[in-house]
């Protein structure tokens, strides 16, 4: 991951989900393409590949400091 997405690590086990797990699981929380901050919530093997369900999160699961806001979220995926 690359050093301009690190400030998505609040606390230590935020780190650790994003960046250490293997594959095909890692990562688990990232920044899109689009600058917000999503977490995958669901994998599913199909004919084509794998497929998955993310879920752009607003605070963080481990320690609860606020990564982003719904507006912050709208702006960035608008089109």
């Amino acid at each position: 991951m690359s050093d301009a997405h690190t400030e998505i690590f609040c606390c230590d086990a935020l780190r650790a989900v994003a960046v250490e797990l293997p594959d095909p699981a890692a990562p688990t929380i990232y920044v899109s393409d689009s600058g917000v901050t999503m977490v995958v919530v669901g994998l599913l093997q199909t004919e084509d590949g794998l497929g998955y369900l993310d879920q752009a999160i607003q605070h963080c699961p481990f320690c609860g400091t606020k990564l982003q806001d719904a507006e912050a979220i709208a702006e960035k995926v608008s089109h």
